[in-house]
C-alpha cells in the first residue's frame, strides 16, 4: 500500500505542476495580446497589364523578364505598315498650300477691284449693278479663301489623327520598371479577348500588405513607421502607406499596406512577411 506521505506528496507534485502550466498558458497568453504578429506578404507598388486597344500581330517584340525599361520605352510594337503609308498621305495634304494661296492671291485681286468700283462710284464713273457684282464676287473669294483655310485646318488635324494612330502600334513603357512576365511572342496576333503583352512592375518601392484585425488598426496611422520581419530572417523599416476604410464583414479585418524603398532591389516582390504590433 502507498503510505498518506507519499499520496500527499504526488498530490503536491500534480497542483504545482498543474499551477505552473497555468501559469505559462496565461503568460503566453498575455504575450500574444501585448504583441500581436500579422502575416502579410510583398507586392510591387505597382503592376499593370499592358495591352493594347489595337488588333494586330506583334512585329517586334523587345520586353524580356527581368529586363528593366525608362518611362516611354517601346516595350513591343504592332505591324504599322498600314498606319505609316496613312501618315505620309496625311503629311502630303497637310503640307499641300497651293488651295490656300489660290484662293488668297483670288481674294486680294477682288478686293483690288471693288476698291477701284467704289473710286470709280464716288467719282459717278461706276453703275450700282457693277457695285453690286463687284460686292458679291469679293464675297465669294473671300468665302473661298475662308474655305481653304478651314480645310487646311481639317487636314492638319488629320495629320495628327494618323501620327497618333500610328503610335498606338506601339506599346510603351508607363513609368520606369521591370518587365515581370511575357504573355506574348513576335508574330502573335492580338485580339480584344486577349490583348495582354507583358506585365510590367514597378519594384524601386514596394508595398507589404497586411490583414489587419480591426481591434489592433488603432495602433497604424498614415506615415507612421515599423519594423517588417521577411521569412527570411531580414527585417527592414516601413512606413504605412494605406489604411483600408472598410472592414470584411468575415474575417473582421483591415487591409493595410506599408510602403518601403527598394532601390537597390534587395527585396523581392511575393515574399512573405510578419508585422509585429504591440
Amino acid at each position: 500500500m502507498i503510505s498518506s506521505q507519499t499520496a500527499d506528496f504526488r498530490f503536491q507534485h500534480r497542483r504545482w505542476t498543474t499551477l505552473i502550466i497555468c501559469f505559462g498558458i496565461v503568460a503566453f497568453a498575455l504575450t500574444a495580446i501585448s504583441s500581436a504578429q500579422i502575416q502579410g506578404f510583398i507586392e510591387p507598388f505597382k503592376t499593370v497589364e499592358l495591352s493594347s486597344d489595337e488588333s494586330g500581330s506583334i512585329s517586334e517584340l523587345v520586353a524580356e523578364e527581368g529586363r528593366p525599361f525608362l518611362e516611354g520605352e517601346i516595350l513591343a510594337q504592332l505591324d504599322d505598315r498600314v498606319q505609316a503609308i496613312q501618315l505620309k498621305i496625311a503629311e502630303e495634304l497637310a503640307g499641300a498650300t497651293s488651295q490656300v494661296v489660290a484662293a488668297e492671291q483670288t481674294f486680294k485681286k477682288r478686293q483690288e477691284i471693288y476698291d477701284q468700283l467704289m473710286e470709280l462710284q464716288q467719282r459717278g464713273h461706276a453703275s450700282e449693278s457693277e457695285i453690286i457684282r463687284g460686292t458679291m464676287e469679293l464675297s465669294i473669294a473671300r468665302a473661298k479663301y475662308l474655305s481653304a483655310l478651314e480645310e487646311k485646318a481639317v487636314r492638319e488635324l488629320e495629320l495628327e489623327r494618323a501620327r497618333l494612330q500610328l503610335e498606338r502600334r506601339r506599346i510603351r513603357a508607363p513609368f520606369d520598371g521591370i518587365v515581370s512576365r511575357i504573355h506574348r511572342q513576335e508574330g502573335e496576333f492580338l485580339s480584344p479577348l486577349r490583348p495582354e503583352v507583358v506585365t510590367f512592375v514597378k519594384t524601386d518601392r514596394l508595398l507589404a500588405a497586411f490583414a489587419v484585425p480591426s481591434s489592433e488598426v488603432y495602433q497604424l496611422q498614415i506615415g507612421s513607421s515599423f519594423d517588417i520581419q521577411i521569412s527570411g530572417g531580414s527585417v527592414y523599416t516601413a512606413t504605412v502607406y494605406s489604411i483600408g476604410v472598410e472592414t470584411d464583414a468575415q474575417s473582421g479585418t483591415v487591409l493595410v499596406k506599408l510602403v518601403s524603398e527598394n532601390t537597390t532591389f534587395e527585396l523581392r516582390a511575393g515574399e512573405a512577411c510578419t508585422l509585429t504590433l504591440g
